[in-house]
């Protein structure tokens, strides 16, 4: 399993389709970030290579939100991309545990960006 292979450090993706992903959540009580991607796109590329294998990174998403990778290209990914309007890679996108869309972001962000991203919005998504 892609996400699950990484040591712990690093951002750890739930594997399933997007009904489980919400599942999850609402049994963990956590809300859902999601990686819009393509397998193309170099910031895209970067992001997983750099900003998800951060460890800060990977200990604050996994212990905070249910982590989840979209490509939008292929299978779900493309239905998934038009419900919530995904239009440039990558696009990050922050939903509460009810999969509602509650914040976008749009490129590519290095480690200290995200970090600072995924603590803005949980305090948001917490209120």
């Amino acid at each position: 399993m892609l996400g699950f292979a990484f040591c712990q450090a690093q951002v750890q993706f739930f594997e399933g389709s997007w009904s489980e992903v919400l599942q999850e959540a609402k049994k963990r009580d956590k809300p859902i970030f999601v990686d819009f991607y393509t397998s193309w796109c170099g910031p895209c590329k970067l992001m997983t290579k750099t900003t998800f294998a951060n460890t800060n990174v990977g200990d604050y998403l996994n212990n905070n939100y249910i982590a989840y990778k979209v490509d939008c290209e292929k299978g779900e990914g493309v239905q998934l991309a038009e419900k919530f309007e995904v239009y440039s890679y990558p696009t990050l996108c922050f939903f509460d545990k009810n999969g509602k869309l509650q914040n976008k972001e749009i490129g590519y962000k290095n480690a200290d960006e995200f970090l600072s991203l995924l603590q803005k919005y949980k305090k948001k998504l917490a209120e």
